[in-house]
């Protein structure tokens, strides 16, 4: 009987799960969660924070749902090491053994910057629902929560500690917002209308020390500005996990290190998710498992199956209830792409085209998904758009 052996258990590992199940169901799979729960989508947590959501609900796939699937979830149960050669691993307690593939879908850690008093009580990171429970608990008895990070989850995090009373203030060391899906002039645009919707945003303040005594009181930035709080989350970014992949002699820079096949430098041991870096690049973002899962799991079963070959990379969010997307190069530097740019900020609404050759290449839809969903298709699709610059920007 093949057995394969899936380490993490997040959306690149269920992707990966589904696909195997779809072309053999009789491999026999093992799944290694170091969290008590089944599967649940990250992003379903800010509704976790803001309430819209019990801790049972926010779980998608129970402990019935992987024994439908014919697959064994070990809960909790992290791996500690992995031995490529025999493709084994062992657990704190355990040592599992004779499988046929391995797969490393371990996903990515919060980035905590080196700051001064980071130990102290009332400081949190998001990345699990223990996580999430944990900012939950924190903000009923909180006077004023601070987030560090102008990114995604920063601001969504803001917004859901908005919707159960709390009081928070946005914090970032740069001067814009959303630097992975937005340019500086689509900053200001989201800036204006998350104000207008009671977002609290201070842009280039660059924290340097959290001050209290055990417990957080404030954070101080490296102009000796000051700001009291007394509940802090971190939302600086993600690093994929390569730990364990290091520590197995299994090649890693950044991330996880990947060919073609998905496969890692050790023969029968594939990666997929936001631990991997291809092509001298790790992209922890949602389209890259899901197409780095699905090339992992048909390699699996028969390598040269399926090849990875990148992709564009897309983002579509929801922040704070505003509608956002951005594709590919959205914010080119050289002077061979011309930008063409619709904005509102009355309404809310940013768009942008990128173009080369008369062919988008890129660009952002805040506002509005209709455009977003044109703007999508004329990228993937390399239009010509020659001849139809004024219409780029209608809904499809």
């Amino acid at each position: 009987m093949i057995r394969f052996g899936i380490i993490g258990n997040g959306v690149a590992a269920i992707t990966a799960v589904r696909e195997i199940r779809r072309r053999d169901k009789d491999v026999e799979i093992d799944v290694f969660t170091d969290e008590r729960y089944g599967y649940y989508p990250r992003p379903k947590l800010i509704d976790f924070v803001a309430g819209r959501g019990d801790e049972k609900g926010i779980i998608q796939y129970d402990t019935k749902w992987y024994e439908k699937q014919g697959v064994i979830l070990r809960k909790p149960s992290a791996v500690t090491k992995i031995n490529a050669n025999s493709l084994s691993l062992e657990t704190f307690s355990s040592k599992y053994e004779n499988y046929d593939k391995l797969l490393l879908a371990v996903g990515s850690h919060p980035f905590v910057p080196p700051i001064r008093g980071v130990e102290k009580k009332g400081i949190h990171v998001m990345r699990t629902l223990d996580d999430a429970i944990g900012i939950k608990e924190a903000v009923k008895g909180a006077e004023r929560e601070i987030i560090i990070g102008g990114g995604i989850l920063g601001i969504e995090l803001a917004a859901a500690i908005m919707e159960v009373g709390g009081a928070p203030i946005v914090v970032t060391h740069i001067d814009t917002l959303l630097p992975a899906q937005l340019d500086a002039s689509g900053s200001e645009v989201l800036l204006s209308l998350l104000k207008r919707k009671g977002i609290d945003i201070l842009l280039g303040f660059r924290c340097m020390q959290m001050t209290g005594d055990e417990h957080i009181r404030g954070v101080k930035s490296t102009a000796g500005d000051s700001i009291k709080g007394d509940l802090v989350v971190i939302a600086t970014g993600v690093r994929p996990n390569t730990e364990l992949a290091k520590s197995s002699g299994i090649a890693s820079n950044k991330g996880i290190i990947i060919d073609h096949n998905a496969q890692t430098s050790a023969p029968g041991i594939f990666a997929a998710g936001d631990c991997t870096e291809w092509d001298g690049v790790p992209l922890c973002i949602i389209p890259v498992a899901l197409e780095t899962a699905k090339v992992a799991a048909q390699n699996m079963l028969k390598l040269g199956s399926r090849t990875y070959r990148g992709i564009i990379p897309s983002n579509t969010l929801q922040v704070a209830g505003v509608d956002l997307t951005s594709v590919g190069f959205f914010n080119p530097q050289s002077p061979e792409y011309e930008s063409i740019v619709v904005a509102d900020q009355e309404a809310g609404t940013y768009f942008k085209a990128v173009i080369q050759n008369n062919r988008v290449v890129g660009g952002i839809a805040l506002g509005n998904r209709k455009v977003a969903i044109n703007l999508r298709r004329l990228v993937n699709q390399g239009t010509d758009v020659s001849e139809m610059h004024e219409e780029i920007f209608e809904p499809f």
